[in-house]
């Protein structure tokens, strides 16, 4: 689902000044390396979110949402590119082989601007104020958490689901 991190952000982004360490902090770096993101590191600027969310919802329509989310989260997160931008977008979906002056069109028109809102404001409904968030069974959680709080949501919700306590 769509979540804006931050619903207030300008079209433009937010570009922060280099600092020559664009390392992750904790406990952000070592999730990372868990899960075998060895290039992951700080973008310098954090993109207006809305046209990847809407080209995401897009690729969804079109069979293709995994495919495309994860050149999405490897364009800003490993190569440090403007998710927002048109460029990177059209690039992104030509790999995925989605038509993009298709998904242009529906970018440019605000197609999916009111699902995403929906999805926004379900997901702050039910509680959720961040991302990465996770909902297993009746439980719901949200930050980079480390293996084993997964696997104790999925045991409980495999124990509710079979009327068993967990």
């Amino acid at each position: 689902m769509a979540f804006l991190l931050r619903p207030d952000m300008r079209p433009e982004g937010i570009t922060r000044q280099p600092t020559g360490d664009d390392a992750l902090r904790e406990p952000m770096k070592s999730s990372a390396l868990e899960a075998g993101l060895t290039r992951m590191r700080r973008p310098l600027k954090t993109p207006y979110s809305v046209p990847s969310l809407e080209a995401t919802e897009y690729a969804k329509e079109n069979g293709r949402f995994d495919e495309f989310h994860k050149l999405c989260y490897s364009a800003l997160w490993d190569d440090g590119l403007d998710i927002s931008s048109f460029d990177v977008l059209e690039k992104l979906a030509t790999e995925c082989n989605l038509d993009w002056p298709k998904m242009e069109e529906r970018l440019k028109s605000g197609y999916y601007r009111e699902e995403i809102t929906q999805q926004y404001m379900y997901a702050r409904r039910i509680g959720f104020q961040g991302i990465p968030g996770f909902i297993i069974g009746k439980s719901g959680f949200t930050g980079a958490a480390p293996y084993p709080i997964f696997r104790i949501a999925a045991q409980r919700a495999l124990a509710e689901l079979h009327g068993e306590t967990p």
